[in-house]
């Protein structure tokens, strides 16, 4: 998925659900940012106030494989259930990191993070979860099970979706995964998408509301969904209209269902920019994007205000990075990565 489900649609969910503007918007900043946090920054290092982050996306694939395995399958493809009915390739071939929607693992990190009660921490676990229903069927580690061709020497085609572009992650895409079983392999995006809202609107609505009768959140999902479908609109191959969409998103967080407050547009710099002290910050940021790796030059910064730093929402949200990367890793690691020959963290 990308911004729009993770930063809008998500907004649009955890505000029907009943959290606050400011809270939904915290959580869905969360969940999109998840994607965008790609440089290991260094701050005030040397001083008491030293800190370095973690990292929660990359998309550079030589990475070595253990770092690989702790972003891919922790934050994007969660390793579900090989033999769900979902996962019926034409080769028959199974996967036991295979990437299934709303599996007992995706439940289980997401259960988790919301009984932390730690926003970020919940908008980090809203995008894995909402990633198990737009990448599924691909592993999110080196394997020819993720080649859409026969393309056994490629790198790109071993790792996640990359082999297939975008095709998983557009709201108005119908695509054919001709990997999967011929009465299975026409997917349509909307359809994914509008099962993950639902998914993920009973399991906020359930956090919030824990009394809530089961037919209340069947009928406000419907609504929700509904919207969700309008918005979308008419089939959209290219992602053409995704400018048209966002704006209909944004139309209706101003809604009194939505919270009554219409959302930004989303800004990846606004918490760095909030924490961090250099003046030339944007020019910065945009070098240590394309550098990609570590390089000092680039990645060093300082707190704009060393007393209370920690109450930023990027410090915040770093911490929580930490903390969801540990408790998924856990989760994991006995329902999956025991039984295999892995590099460890």
């Amino acid at each position: 998925m990308d911004i729009e489900f993770h930063y809008y649609i998500t907004y649009l969910i955890a505000a029907r659900a009943g959290f606050t503007p400011e809270d939904a918007k915290t959580l869905a900043h969360s969940c999109q940012y998840t994607d965008e946090n790609n440089i290991l920054f260094s701050i005030d290092k040397g001083e008491p106030t030293e800190y370095f982050n973690y990292i929660s996306q990359t998309m550079n694939i030589t990475r070595p494989r253990k770092e690989l395995l702790r972003i891919y399958p922790l934050f994007h493809f969660i390793p579900g259930d090989p033999v769900a009915a979902t996962a019926r390739r034409k080769d028959g071939r199974l996967h036991r990191l295979n990437t299934t929607p709303d599996s007992e693992n995706a439940k289980a990190v997401i259960d988790s993070a919301l009984n932390s009660r730690n926003i970020y921490r919940i908008g980090i676990a809203c995008h894995a979860y909402a990633d198990t229903f737009a990448h599924q069927n691909f592993v999110g580690y080196f394997d020819p099970f993720n080649s859409m061709k026969i393309l056994l020497d490629s790198k790109l085609a071993e790792v996640g979706h990359a082999e297939a572009e975008h095709k998983p992650d557009w709201p108005g895409l119908i695509w054919e995964d001709d990997r999967l079983h011929s009465s299975i392999s026409l997917v349509s995006n909307r359809s994914r998408f509008k099962d993950a809202a639902a998914k993920l609107y009973g399991k906020l609505n359930n956090y919030l509301k824990p009394e809530i009768e089961p037919a209340e959140i069947i009928k406000e999902s419907k609504e929700l969904l509904d919207d969700i479908d309008n918005a979308i609109g008419p089939e959209d191959e290219f992602n053409n209209l995704s400018d048209d969409r966002i704006k209909k998103y944004i139309e209706l967080t101003g809604l009194s269902q939505y919270g009554g407050q219409k959302l930004e547009i989303f800004n990846e710099e606004q918490w760095l920019t909030e924490a961090f002290a250099d003046s030339v910050f944007g020019f910065r940021l945009k070098v240590a994007q394309h550098i990609g790796d570590y390089i000092p030059l680039f990645h060093d910064f300082t707190w704009k205000d060393k007393e209370y730093y920690k109450r930023t929402h990027w410090y915040q949200f770093q911490e929580a990075v930490k903390e969801q990367q540990n408790c998924t890793w856990d989760i994991l690691n006995k329902s999956v990565f025991s039984g295999l020959e892995l590099d460890k963290l």
